[in-house]
């Protein structure tokens, strides 16, 4: 080999090398980025967090205390008084229910529009996209006069009914996970004699566990944090839910509760929600890649 080649050779051979080196610093920097905003975005929770175990005085330092130089438990033993646990049961039934029966409701309501064939399918699916539009606050007042009338104010069906029927959102969610499986499946279970809730619950709620936990968790998190039709439609203290608990926190009643114990009991309704996106992060991403939300 000349020496005129040998540094062809040696650059050829450095050229891979260099190719990776790339790659991991791209890595590295994308991670780094990720991470800078996880952490940009986390800020307000860990200070959350860490001002629910000061006292007042070093809540109201200036300048502000970013760390606690004492933790005071204290607080949450409050905050659970203040909360009391009706409102934590409550708001658990509450959740549960709507998101229970709203599942479904919304598992049926995407077979039917993905799978059945009927003249006004298109004309269905296209009310169910039209309800995504129609402000939730417009429907409040006939909701409650509907409610009224059936004697359903002050009951827990009351509470959860009303927003289980809410389906549009989470119908099209399923509408678009049920339509990409294959046809064949169906027609195979028709001609083994199955019926449509046969196919329902032995095909499709099996296939569909993605979008369901992609469902699950949207509408979990939203059930836990509604709060104006459980104020409406709940005038018995008995059945108020956590939202309604927090709610004088941020009103004038704010001074009877020391901060730090609300704080304390923010983070007490923040940890449920924190804890059910862990365990479901996985189902919900690939939910959402499956349905063609991503």
């Amino acid at each position: 080999m000349t020496a005129a080649r040998m540094p062809r050779v040696a650059t050829a051979a450095a050229a891979p090398r260099r190719k990776t080196s790339r790659k991991v610093i791209r890595r590295r920097l994308r991670v780094l980025a990720i991470l800078l905003v996880g952490l940009v975005l986390a800020a307000p929770l860990l200070y959350l967090l860490s001002a629910s175990l000061m006292n007042d005085a070093q809540l109201t330092r200036y300048p502000p205390s970013v760390f606690p130089s004492q933790l005071h438990f204290g607080n949450y033993s409050a905050a659970f008084d203040y909360l009391k646990a009706r409102s934590i049961l409550n708001s658990l039934i509450f959740t549960v229910g709507v998101v229970g029966v709203q599942w479904m409701l919304c598992v049926s309501g995407g077979l039917v529009v993905a799978k059945m064939r009927f003249r006004t399918r298109n004309l269905l699916t296209g009310a169910f996209g039209i309800s995504l539009f129609v402000p939730a606050i417009s429907t409040l007042i006939p909701t409650f006069v509907v409610a009224d009338k059936l004697h359903l104010i002050n009951t827990y069906p009351g509470l959860i009914l009303p927003i289980a029927a809410q389906t549009g959102f989470g119908t099209l969610i399923f509408r678009q996970f049920i339509v990409n499986l294959p046809d064949a499946l169906i027609e195979a279970a028709r001609l083994d004699g199955a019926g449509w809730w046969i196919i329902l619950r032995r095909i499709i709620i099996p296939l569909c566990r993605p979008a369901s936990g992609a469902y699950i968790a949207i509408s979990t998190l939203t059930a836990w944090n509604m709060y104006v039709w459980p104020l409406v439609a709940t005038t018995n203290g008995s059945l108020a839910v956590l939202t309604l608990a927090l709610a004088p926190l941020a009103s004038s009643q704010y001074s009877t509760v020391p901060q730090t114990v609300g704080m304390a009991a923010a983070v007490i309704t923040t940890v449920p929600m924190l804890i059910a996106f862990i365990v479901a992060q996985r189902a919900f991403v690939r939910g959402l890649a499956g349905t063609g939300l991503e």
